[in-house]
């Protein structure tokens, strides 16, 4: 190995790249925990060792100065340099432990009624899934394997279409049998349930049915839960058909009219890039993929 030469203070550095990358001490502040007058003091003294202004202002704001850009990239590529390492080193110390991250939604009506299955053929392995709305940084979190809900791929990140899906309207048996739902229409009578981000227009619209939004009843924040009040009878859901996949195999829910509409965003199956996947990653992935070609959830369309 080679020797490093003299190196500046990588407490310093870290605070630099962070705030240089986000374009603002306040933001490298926040992502680091520590207050904006510690990241000040941190980038002054990295300008006193170096003998250079690595940040110049411009009204309130700080722009990186020729050499601060220089220094910039190259502290960038190093530090995501050790990340991807270290990465590599924590996956390879315990062969048998994968961190999975999906939206709530996802992991309660989707993931975990599954993964009972992915633990009887890896009897070995452990799964640590964190359940979470926020995206989560796979190094910083410890994070193996991430299912994401989004239009767009991130391109920093090795991503590939995992499913598409769509809205349709689901009620349970015993809700049926209390009321006749022969036409879209024959809904007014009906208690109208959703949760955050699913709104009931667009499905209005492609019944033929000019309605507005429902104002009345109980909306949620929580798919899952949603799902569980109309599971319980108490009125009719327009959910994603991936949330409602469990529901619709074991017969708890039965679905409305033979209308749907496509979501928008899609979940893909996302990597750290640069880090070569272990062997239960590898295992894990080629078993979540065939979950959905197995499912009843509308298959991807052409990989990433």
């Amino acid at each position: 190995m080679k020797r490093p030469g003299k190196l500046p203070p990588l407490p310093a550095l870290r605070v630099f790249e962070a705030a240089a990358r986000l374009g603002s001490m306040s933001a490298a502040a926040d992502e680091l925990f520590v207050t904006h007058s510690a990241v000040s003091q941190q980038v002054k003294s990295l300008e006193n060792i170096l003998g250079v202004k690595l940040f110049g202002r411009s009204g309130r704001n700080v722009m990186l100065t020729a050499a601060g850009r220089e220094l910039a990239l190259g502290a960038n590529e190093a530090l995501c340099a050790i990340a991807r390492t270290t990465q590599q080193v924590r996956q390879r110390a315990n062969p048998n432990r994968l961190t999975v991250t999906t939206i709530p939604s996802l992991a309660a009506c989707w993931l975990t009624p599954r993964l009972e299955r992915f633990i009887e053929q890896e009897p070995e392995v452990v799964i640590n899934l964190i359940s979470t709305g926020e995206v989560l940084d796979f190094t910083r979190d410890g994070v193996d394997v991430a299912i994401r809900w989004s239009v767009l791929p991130d391109e920093t990140l090795d991503t590939t279409l995992l499913m598409r899906d769509e809205m349709l309207v689901v009620a349970s048996p015993g809700y049926l049998l209390e009321h006749a739902l022969g036409t879209p229409a024959d809904l007014a009578g009906c208690a109208l349930l959703r949760a955050d981000d699913e709104s009931w227009a667009p499905w209005f619209a492609a019944a033929g049915l000019d309605w507005n939004e429902p104002e009345k009843g109980l909306f949620f924040n929580d798919s899952a839960l949603a799902l569980r009040w109309a599971e319980g009878g108490r009125g009719v859901i327009l959910t994603r058909r991936s949330l409602a996949d469990e529901g619709l195999r074991d017969g708890s829910l039965v679905p409305l009219f033979d209308i749907t509409v496509p979501v928008d965003r899609v979940y893909w199956f996302v990597t750290p890039k640069g880090v070569e996947p272990t062997s239960l990653q590898k295992r894990f992935r080629q078993w979540v993929f065939g979950e959905v070609q197995n499912g009843i959830v509308s298959n991807p369309g052409p990989s990433r």
